[in-house]
């Protein structure tokens, strides 16, 4: 065997584009009415082992509610990670009635 001919995209890193709920709801509705992993994969411009792991996680992904505004989830949250979202939220805003300055420093607190 002879020696490994380097890679012509050696040092060039491939950039991480993250897929939007709504690009992953389309990927498994097209799935389960019939569509193969490579045609997505294709239009998606993604690997078929991401649309794998999208259609592995499609329970999670079907059942998660997104806050107002979110259209990019790096990770799957929990309910639990929205209520304590909401309830932060809910305590800065009466900090701020109140008149009361909210810092990092006392948001670390």
């Amino acid at each position: 065997m002879g020696p490994k001919q380097a890679s012509a995209n050696k040092g060039i890193e491939k950039k991480k584009r993250m897929m939007t709920m709504e690009m992953k709801h389309e990927i498994i509705a097209k799935h389960e009415s019939g569509v193969r992993v490579t045609e997505p994969a294709r239009h998606y411009k993604s690997s078929t082992s991401t649309i794998c792991t999208i259609l592995k996680q499609k329970d999670a992904i079907k059942s998660t509610k997104p806050s107002k505004g979110v259209t990019i989830l790096s990770k799957l949250r929990s309910d639990i990670h929205d209520e304590m979202e909401r309830l932060f939220l809910i305590w800065i805003k009466e900090k701020h009635l109140a008149g009361d300055s909210v810092t990092e420093t006392i948001i670390c607190e």
